[in-house]
């Protein structure tokens, strides 16, 4: 039996068990760039929280689109230096269930460095689903 099949064995199992209904999660973060840095999207007060997480002298950023019909694009960077705790850049954007941002993470020297340690695109809905 393979990990990813156990594992959804027992998150089902969990799932079965009665508990009480819990909102679901406004926050999406990337899982790819851990020791280099931390990006998240939350829904909840359109917010991107940016962490430096390594002493290196780059800048840790997160490059933003908004597919709300807007057009807008955007970057937050943690540019304090490193374990500073988290750059927090907080947005308006326009509410709808099928609105959401798509981001990524980078490190780069600088506002005009070349990107490095890219992440994944990931997609964060601005109205939770």
């Amino acid at each position: 039996m393979s990990v990813a099949i156990t594992l959804t064995i027992a998150v089902a199992g969990t799932l079965s068990t009665g508990a009480p209904a819990q909102a679901a999660s406004t926050k999406t973060c990337a899982v790819d760039q851990a020791s280099v840095y931390d990006i998240c999207f939350d829904g909840n007060g359109d917010k991107f929280i940016v962490d430096d997480l390594r002493s290196d002298g780059m800048r840790a950023v997160v490059k933003w689109k908004a597919m709300d019909g807007s057009g807008r694009v955007g970057q937050c960077a943690d540019t304090d230096g490193a374990r500073n705790g988290p750059k927090v850049c907080n947005y308006d954007f326009k509410e709808g269930p099928r609105n959401y941002v798509i981001f990524q993470g980078f490190v780069q020297d600088g506002p005009r460095g070349e990107p490095q340690f890219l992440s994944w695109a990931y997609n964060g809905y601005i109205s939770p689903r």
